[in-house]
């Protein structure tokens, strides 16, 4: 079982090196028209799947520091995707909405995507695309249901093993 188990995470890490890709990213953002980095397009995924967030609830989901998604937010809002308001109730906190135009943009990026791997899977047997769209949502919920272990030795800040203390 373990060689089967290897080449299903093998192709899962190719599948994530691909979905990480800057080239891939360019050639998705290409064929949808729109120009935005790949961080800028994540933020407006974030935005389109939660609504109205703040800045810093957007921050934390996106695991970013603040900086860097006022940043993005920035670029976001100067290209009519996002609007940025500020709280009627506390003028200190802004809340940040996709506009229909990003909205748009992302539907675009998004049916790029999802069109490339229709078209790969075209002619594939129906039982075969059954079989694994239930064999990857069940992959999906035991992998979110899973918490990450060490293996082997455990590893201090620098890469030395736990413990360890190297002097010069």
């Amino acid at each position: 079982m373990e060689g089967a188990t290897d080449r299903v995470t093998a192709a899962i890490q190719t599948l994530f090196r691909l979905g990480g890709s800057r080239r891939i990213h360019q050639q998705q953002a290409a064929a949808a028209g729109v120009s935005l980095s790949q961080q800028a397009l994540r933020a407006l995924e974030r935005i389109a799947e939660t609504g109205l967030s703040t800045p810093g609830q957007l921050a934390a989901k996106m695991d970013l520091d603040p900086a860097v998604v006022t940043r993005l937010l920035r670029q976001l809002q100067e290209a009519d995707l996002v609007t940025r308001v500020r709280s009627a109730d506390d003028g200190r906190v802004s809340t940040v909405e996709i506009t229909d135009a990003g909205r748009e943009a992302f539907g675009r990026v998004r049916e790029v995507i999802w069109d490339q791997v229709r078209r790969a899977i075209s002619t594939w047997p129906e039982a075969e695309l059954e079989a694994l769209a239930t064999l990857l949502s069940r992959l999906v919920t035991d992998v979110q249901r899973e918490p990450y272990k060490a293996v082997g030795a455990p590893v201090g800040p620098v890469g030395t093993p736990a413990g360890l203390v190297t002097r010069p």
